[in-house]
């Protein structure tokens, strides 16, 4: 093993709530492990940069193809042996694709670590990509895109992603794909991504659970320290997209629709390693989140019964990204559902958020991440991501303190550089609509 960055291995604050240590093994593989002797179970997250994001020009789907055959064949096991050995150990394994990333979790009995972390090496180093289970699969995909087709919610939350990130932009295309990308999706293509993406330098494997250290890291040194990938490793770029020029109002028909489904997004400007991240998120705690839904979720659901949920949130990646407003809402109440939010954030960009509001969020906020590390696939989930979002496997420990620390002058300076009214995008999905209604 080597020690990470050229520093030796590193413990978080033994005050706080992570209480974990980092080792970079010699392939760059980052092991996270958090031994929780309270108890005989664990968790594993295992985080690639293999979302996508990454998905081939013209082929978006790819990686959310890939994730769901991971475990239909690999290194000489058949889907049901896999599936099979899983069950016999009542260990429950997903493989899922994000929109950066490739997550593999699971939960176990703690002595079954090593062997699952030796099947898990099998089946992201050594899919098999059958092709009888890619066909399978593929179709499935298929019809799950023609009933996202249906969702006013998901097909407002495609067309507002489609508008704020320019063709090209790795967050532009729906995750899962255009009927027409999947179609065009082979066995081949699949073997490409998987061999570009799938490595273990800058990938990161969290433990958490009823281990020792020495234990849990000789496991992960024994699965996957022997893991060198013969292939060109690929890369992808993360430009920032360009804030719209105007408020585009966007209105997408879907027949047959009893409920409308609106998203605005502002400019995408918010960075997750920003300065302003903590301000940006009790910000959007306020806005519309806390409680029942912050300001939002009071004045527009609660107090004018306008809408059936109304909420924001703070959407970051690697790219920057925007604030999110959401809400769901009566095709005859969109126009004035959609005056009332413009009306909410336009008194928070004069006035800020009061005293109470602010308080409330920022005690909520702190509070819940140590709830959140209580649970192993929590604690081990919460770990590989901030390591994998270039935050530092130690940053929770920070939290607390950076959101101590945002003021109601810091929350009113990120509103007023985030919430950009006159350059967004306003999508609203279901039951046609006249958009001059809508400005």
């Amino acid at each position: 093993m080597t020690t990470p960055r050229g520093r030796t291995p590193r413990h978080a604050a033994s005050a706080g709530v992570v209480r974990a240590r980092l080792v970079v093994l010699s392939n760059g593989l980052r092991v996270i492990v958090r031994p929780n002797p309270a108890t005989r179970s664990a968790a594993v997250h295992l985080v690639f940069l293999a979302g996508s994001a990454g998905d081939p020009a013209g082929r978006s789907g790819t990686a959310h193809l890939m994730a769901r055959l991971l475990d239909r064949g690999a290194a000489g096991l058949s889907a049901g042996q896999i599936a099979l050995d899983f069950e016999n150990r009542g260990i429950a394994f997903v493989a899922r694709a994000r929109l950066d990333s490739l997550d593999l979790t699971a939960r176990l009995l703690a002595r079954d670590l090593p062997f699952l972390l030796e099947r898990m090496r099998a089946l992201v180093s050594e899919p098999a990509f059958p092709e009888e289970e890619c066909a399978a699969e593929r179709a499935r995909l298929l019809t799950e895109i023609l009933e996202r087709d249906q969702d006013t919610a998901a097909v407002a939350e495609d067309r507002l992603a489609d508008a704020l990130f320019p063709p090209g932009h790795p967050y532009h295309a729906p995750p899962g794909g255009r009927r027409e990308t999947v179609e065009s999706i082979d066995r081949a293509t699949l073997v490409r991504f998987h061999a570009g993406r799938v490595r273990p330098e800058g990938a990161v494997l969290s433990i958490a659970g009823g281990l020792t250290e020495s234990e849990a890291l000789a496991a992960a040194e024994r699965a996957f320290g022997g893991w060198r990938p013969g292939a060109t490793p690929q890369t992808i770029l993360f430009p920032d997209a360009p804030a719209p020029d105007r408020l585009r109002v966007i209105v997408h028909p879907i027949a047959g629709k009893s409920q409308a489904d609106v998203a605005l997004g502002f400019a995408p400007t918010i960075e997750r390693r920003g300065a302003d991240l903590q301000a940006s998120i009790v910000m959007s705690s306020v806005l519309g989140e806390f409680g029942m839904g912050g300001r939002l979720g009071l004045t527009v659901r609660e107090n004018s019964g306008l809408a059936y949920y109304s909420h924001s949130y703070v959407w970051t990646g690697r790219a920057k990204g925007p604030l999110v407003i959401r809400a769901g809402i009566a095709p005859a109440n969109v126009p004035r559902a959609v005056a009332l939010i413009r009306k909410v954030i336009a008194e928070f960009l004069r006035r800020g958020p009061q005293p109470r509001e602010l308080a409330d969020s920022k005690q909520s906020l702190a509070a819940g991440l140590p709830r959140r590390f209580e649970t192993n696939p929590s604690a081990a989930s919460i770990l590989a991501d901030s390591e994998f979002q270039g935050l530092g496997f130690d940053y929770p420990d920070s939290v607390p303190a950076r959101i101590a620390a945002v003021d109601a002058a810091a929350v009113a300076a990120a509103a007023r550089r985030h919430i950009t009214p006159d350059r967004a995008v306003l999508v609203v999905a279901g039951p046609d609509l006249d958009p001059a209604r809508l400005t």
